[in-house]
């Protein structure tokens, strides 16, 4: 249940409303002036309506229309007066509006929606000869039933129907992978519903609590991920760490179980570019859950927006890690060109002294004939007619047209995720929409804290020396915040910097923070205020 505030509209002003009265919400169904009609009832008398336009809601209150998707889960939603004030929003003719607060609890739509979600499907076999009452079940459910209600009989290996069986079990399925192996989490002689599927075929559907869907999933993850190590796709090691990422991470063990599941084995010469990135990317947003998710769908890609140093180069390397796939990085200029990226034919000797045309893979190239992910770095500084010849290998198409080689078709495994810095920075420009469409765009907001990463680069960082200099970057965060300077003056990279090269028997820390980040600011104004910080934080 969540808590929220909705604004009543009287019907008559000289009804007494007094703090701690409770009340009833309703919708009035057929109401001909306003389908999203709810009622507001004191005891048993109607005595007014929820608010439904913005210029009658009071501030942080819900108009009518928000509250009735609620009605479809509850009959009645309980409220409690919180303020008995009248409250004037707008004058109509010289009459005041009054409006009453009222504190309401609303049902957890999403959860709701989520345990519709938790079923196991179970594939129902058997014939009519060894189970006669089969045909019955199937007539019942073609007339005038859709579903029958039966029992999930584990230990008979059969689906039961008013003590008669009616086949066994041939498969169990969860998010359309096989459980069969996983029976033993499931209770037994638990209901099941049955179904018809294409006129003939019997399925039973099982409703999952929380606890057996959470085991299930860590069971078929761990099963998936041996298998994986089995085949040599990954290694103990490797494999050992990405559990611990995603558990640390809050990465669901469905959602990296379905990624296991695309790995594939890479050649040598491919495997160069198959490796953990030096540090992964901490998540404090939720945008690594979000974009393993966009990614497991066709054919989409992602673009991740934000400050200098807010880890998106980083963010990307650690998918690639995460998805097991060999990483290109292409990092756009103005100069960058076609060729740069798609290749280009040049003169070969053979063993025999002759002169042979050949065609040199770009990186693009490369990434969409072996199955990469293709890290596209500052994006929005390339020059547009570049962009423009990727459109359709970004798109349902999934192809390419090259000259020298014709027609190509993405490896199943290729992907696109691109970097873009915030469109204040100088030098960049406005991407084009059909090259924009074609991604996701997820935006990277600024550590609010930057003490734990700084930490995780320089593990002989003390805790002490990251706090000034975590005291320092929120102190520059502030200035920005207020306008006095330019968040071009801010980076992060200038404070890891900092952090690997503080060494006191060689360097002081205020000699380091200057290097480092005074140097970086975007003017000589901006230098001043960042200087005044790091005077105040280091004697």
């Amino acid at each position: 249940m969540k808590k929220t505030n909705v604004g009543i509209i009287l019907i008559d002003e000289k009804i007494p409303f007094e703090i701690g009265d409770e009340v009833l919400l309703k919708r009035e169904i057929n109401n001909k002036y306003d389908e999203n009609i709810i009622k507001c009832i004191k005891g048993k008398q109607v005595i007014g309506y929820v608010s439904s336009d913005d210029y009658t809601v009071p501030e942080d209150c819900l108009i009518n229309k928000n509250i009735i998707p609620y009605f479809k889960l509850i009959d009645e939603i309980q409220g409690t007066v919180v303020l008995t004030e009248n409250i004037i929003y707008r004058k109509i003719d010289d009459k005041a509006t009054n409006v009453y607060i009222v504190e309401v609890y609303l049902p957890d739509i999403e959860n709701r929606e989520k345990e519709k979600n938790k079923k196991a499907e179970v594939i129902i076999g058997g014939t009519k000869k060894e189970y006669p009452y089969r045909e019955k079940i199937i007539e019942m459910i073609n007339s005038d039933q859709k579903s029958i209600e039966g029992i999930l009989s584990l230990k008979k290996e059969e689906i039961i129907v008013n003590e008669n069986a009616i086949g066994n079990i041939k498969n169990i399925l969860y998010r359309s992978n096989s459980i069969i192996d996983f029976t033993h989490i499931l209770n037994d002689d638990i209901s099941i519903i049955i179904e018809l599927k294409e006129q003939y075929k019997l399925i039973g559907k099982v409703k999952l609590n929380k606890q057996t869907e959470n085991q299930i999933n860590k069971e078929y993850l761990n099963k998936i991920a041996k298998d994986v190590v089995r085949k040599g796709l990954d290694g103990k090691e490797n494999m050992h760490e990405k559990l611990e990422y995603i558990k640390e991470n809050n990465i669901p063990d469905f959602l990296f179980a379905k990624i296991l599941e695309t790995y594939i084995k890479y050649s040598n010469k491919d495997n160069q570019f198959l490796k953990k990135p030096q540090f992964t990317y901490i998540d404090k947003q939720g945008i690594m859950k979000r974009a393993l998710h966009y990614l497991t769908l066709n054919n989409k890609n992602l673009t991740f927006v934000g400050e200098r140093g807010a880890g998106k180069s980083t963010l990307a390397e650690t998918i690639a890690w995460i998805f097991n796939r060999p990483a290109i990085t292409i990092s756009f200029s103005r100069d960058t060109d076609k060729y740069d990226i798609w290749g280009y034919k040049t003169i070969d000797i053979t063993k025999e002294g002759e002169k042979k045309v050949i065609f040199i893979d770009g990186p693009l190239t490369k990434a969409i004939r072996q199955g990469y992910i293709v890290i596209f770095d500052e994006i929005n500084v390339a020059d547009p007619g570049v962009l423009e010849s990727m459109n359709s290998v970004l798109d349902h198409r999934r192809e390419v047209y090259i000259p020298e080689l014709g027609q190509i078709k993405a490896h199943k495994n290729f992907m696109a995720i691109t970097t873009e810095n915030n469109d204040t920075y100088q030098g960049v420009n406005k991407l084009n929409e059909a090259f924009r469409d074609r991604f996701i765009r997820i935006k990277c907001l600024p550590y609010e804290s930057i003490k734990d990463l700084l930490i995780i680069k320089n593990s002989k960082l003390t805790l002490e020396i990251a706090e000034i200099l975590d005291s320092i970057y929120k102190g520059i965060r502030k200035l920005i915040k207020e306008g006095e300077i330019s968040e071009k003056s801010l980076t992060i990279r200038g404070f890891e910097n900092a952090a690997l090269s503080y060494e006191p028997e060689i360097v002081s820390l205020k000699e380091v923070l200057i290097d480092c980040v005074l140097n970086q600011g975007d003017n000589e104004d901006d230098k001043k205020h960042i200087m005044n910080i790091i005077n105040m934080e280091v004697l």
